[in-house]
């Protein structure tokens, strides 16, 4: 069940949006500040439980996202939009562009680029999304200039790691308390100047304390090798290819790519292969139309020749059987 709750406060200076999703597709598209062009594919087995908040300052915006299943997650950033975010997940490390996450480790996130996420199973991610220059607009004082601010961030590690990055992860999670718990004292414009101030130090001091290397990063061949991977399987959607036909395109050895996808996604090459056809197969039975198309017409599109074996892997990775699945026509 999709459920959603929208409410406004402060004379229109706070708003708060929260989505209860259960369907992995309604969740990628959950996030609507601007455009950010995400997809969500499911790597590990069962129902997908997830939410998605929004709660709307006049200087940024915090977001809070949970989810039950390891998801692959792609997508481009807004143009003008940063984002910094915190895994608030105990004893489970995702995954940030080529580097690993641990609780409480910040991602940071620049204009119009590309990134890839793997989740932990138990994925709680805050973050703020904003605009340097309606950050510095809204911020009283002594002229601050929101190039210098973005040059900081564009100099700044992508991800941040838990001895840098506390500070931030604890200001982001007492915000999200407070707007659970007491919104009306974040309504008063007083506790608001205070809010964005405190966001605009932690956000420059957390800046300053990352420039130097902290975090973990993956293997940086291993991690090309799963990118090249992704983006050979992007390229041919529909093409049922075997790992076989992987490896001879991507000119490694099967112990090569097995190593590179266990280390940067945690499963195995078929594993992998096999969830993202499942979640394509699970994309396009949600559009077919059941008058031209059957599920065996779709799945003989995707390259699954054995109905009950899709049927079994469907249900094991989706809980629900392929019939189960309810056509949408997506916008």
């Amino acid at each position: 069940m999709n459920h959603l709750c929208e409410s406004a406060n402060g004379l229109g200076l706070v708003s708060r949006r929260a989505l209860h999703n259960g369907d992995v597709d309604i969740q990628a598209r959950a996030l609507i500040y601007e455009n950010w062009d995400q997809r969500y594919d499911q790597l590990s087995g069962g129902r997908f439980d997830g939410s998605m908040q929004e709660i709307r300052f006049p200087s940024f915006t915090l977001i809070r996202e949970t989810s039950n299943r390891v998801l692959l997650q792609k997508g481009c950033t807004p143009q003008g939009v940063f984002a910094i975010g915190t895994l608030l997940t105990l004893g489970e490390s995702g995954y940030h562009c080529g580097e690993l996450m641990a609780t409480r480790t910040a991602a940071l996130l620049e204009p119009g680029t590309e990134f890839e996420i793997r989740t932990p199973e138990r994925f709680d991610l805050v973050a703020a999304v904003f605009s340097p220059r309606d950050l510095t607009t809204n911020l009283d004082g002594p002229v601050l200039d929101y190039e210098e601010l973005e040059a900081d961030l564009r100099r700044s590690s992508k991800t941040i790691g838990p001895a840098n990055a506390g500070p931030m992860a604890d200001f982001l999670q007492r915000v999200h308390a407070c707007a659970q718990d007491t919104p009306d004292y974040l309504m008063l414009p007083s506790n608001l100047h205070q809010l964005e101030e405190e966001f605009y130090s932690l956000l420059i001091e957390t800046l300053r304390l990352a420039r130097g290397p902290e975090v973990h990063a993956l293997c940086p061949n291993r991690e090309r090798i799963v990118r090249r991977f992704r983006a050979l399987l992007d390229a041919s959607p529909e093409s049922a290819l075997s790992i076989v036909d992987i490896c001879d395109e991507i000119g490694v050895t099967r112990r090569t790519l097995q190593n590179a996808t266990q280390e940067v996604f945690g499963i195995s090459p078929q594993h992998y292969l096999k969830a993202i056809r499942l979640n394509a197969f699970r994309r396009a039975l949600k559009v077919r139309e059941p008058q031209r198309e059957s599920i065996g017409d779709v799945a003989a599109r995707w390259g699954f020749w054995h109905l009950s074996q899709l049927a079994q892997d469907y249900r094991k990775l989706f809980g629900e059987l392929p019939s189960q699945t309810p056509c949408i026509h997506v916008s």
